[in-house]
């Protein structure tokens, strides 16, 4: 992996570090924008990390500066979806009592997928897609706080989340926001290619509300339709991929921290999870973006609408899936779910004809990126040479979904 020796141990060969550093001046002085985002945001993502494990760094923070700076350079006639634009949100970090310990104010950068009359020029509709760094994480939940759920919430099913297993992650795009109805009509408007899709199959109007009450099928026509419409495959994330998403780095029940509140996510925040007092159950879905967004800059990924996944499901990680299960994966909870349902690594199956809430994902076959299922679980390597990668790009629905799209 030539990346990881951007950082190397005092002694290392000169002539190592003498190529790395030349690599990343090209990377650096590249006019193409992708390739400046991705560099720039793995080096900003294993600086840190690196460097507390005693790596002395090869003027990687000096390069970086150079890498982002560039990135609000004019580029000659750009195509509008190629245009990586940053944009800045706040996080927030709670306890056990649904305090708010911590504010950081966070980066991200994004493009635009434009839906309109021609594809890729601006419209007053699109989806806009985050950019997503690679890295490894421990997917699932600890044996330990597994039968402490079990316990007490008076449920064996937590018992599907083991056992904890690390799951490496590539860069990818999701989509800021769950997927909208406006969003979907659009979409669903758009020529028949395997089965009908409903323009309005939603029980709570409104164009800025996300989609609901779509079934795994009809999400998978979904990406499909918006696949054929832009010339990128659309496909949903795997579980590992949308929960890597979710937790946005964090190791906590929910990406906020220890627990959720009303004030910070749309659920039946009358149930609590932990010391929080009990919210407002509002019985309905919330327009997206609502809520405070996690460190990656998504938002929804608790509550307010359930998501799609892409595998077949199955009881515990470690098990052979059996040819006789036609169970789908939702994940992230909804409006109506109580919280402990709502957690990064909480899981639920259903029938793929079920049709409530969802998340897809988007994949460009014809360009060689990152293999990726859905902001949700495969793995992202930096090891492979930049033309083997590829990218994954997510949007959000609940039994709706997120997309993924590959450049």
């Amino acid at each position: 992996d030539w990346t990881a020796l951007a950082y190397i141990n005092q002694g290392g060969e000169q002539a190592i570090i003498d190529e790395i550093q030349e690599v990343l001046r090209n990377l650096a002085n590249s006019a193409n924008a992708k390739d400046r985002i991705r560099w720039g945001v793995l080096v900003e993502s294993y600086a840190d990390l690196l460097s507390e494990k005693g790596f002395k760094p090869l003027r990687l923070r000096e390069i970086a500066e150079e890498i982002f700076n560039k990135l609000v350079e004019p580029t000659p006639n750009p195509e509008p979806e190629e245009e990586l634009q940053p944009f800045d949100f706040e996080t927030v970090t709670v306890n056990a009592r649904g305090e708010i310990t911590k504010r950081e104010q966070k980066q991200a950068y994004y493009f635009t997928e434009y839906l309109g009359e021609a594809p890729g020029k601006p419209s007053e509709l699109g989806i806009e897609m985050v950019a997503i760094p690679g890295g490894s994480f421990l997917m699932g939940t600890e044996d330990e706080e597994i039968e402490r759920l079990v316990k007490k919430f008076n449920n064996d099913r937590y018992r599907r989340e083991k056992p904890q297993h690390q799951v490496t992650v590539e860069p990818f795009f999701m989509g800021k926001y769950p997927v909208t109805q406006a969003q979907w009509r659009f979409v669903a408007q758009r020529p028949q290619i395997g089965r009908e899709l409903k323009t309005d199959p939603s029980n709570f109007k409104g164009d800025n509300l996300p989609v609901e009450r779509v079934s795994w099928y009809d999400t998978e026509e979904f990406c499909k339709r918006l696949s054929e419409y832009t010339g990128r495959e659309y496909r949903l994330p795997s579980e590992a991929e949308w929960e890597y998403a979710c937790r946005a780095g964090t190791t906590t029940p929910f990406y906020f921290g220890e627990t959720i509140t009303g004030e910070l996510a749309n659920y039946a925040a009358s149930d609590i999870f932990a010391d929080e007092p009990k919210g407002e159950y509002r019985y309905k879905t919330t327009e997206v973006g609502t809520f405070f967004p996690n460190s990656f800059g998504l938002y929804e990924m608790h509550g307010n609408v359930r998501e799609w996944c892409s595998g077949i499901y199955q009881n515990y990680y470690y098990e052979k899936v059996p040819n006789d299960n036609h169970f789908r994966v939702l994940r992230g909870g909804s409006w109506l779910d109580d919280p402990v349902k709502c957690r990064s690594a909480c899981r639920k199956r259903v029938f793929p004809d079920l049709g409530d809430y969802e998340r897809c994902a988007v994949e460009d076959s014809s360009v060689t990126l990152c293999t990726l299922a859905l902001f949700s679980s495969t793995l992202l390597l930096f090891s492979l040479p930049l033309s083997r990668k590829r990218e994954i790009f997510f949007l959000n629905l609940g039994f709706s979904l997120k997309v993924v799209a590959i450049y």
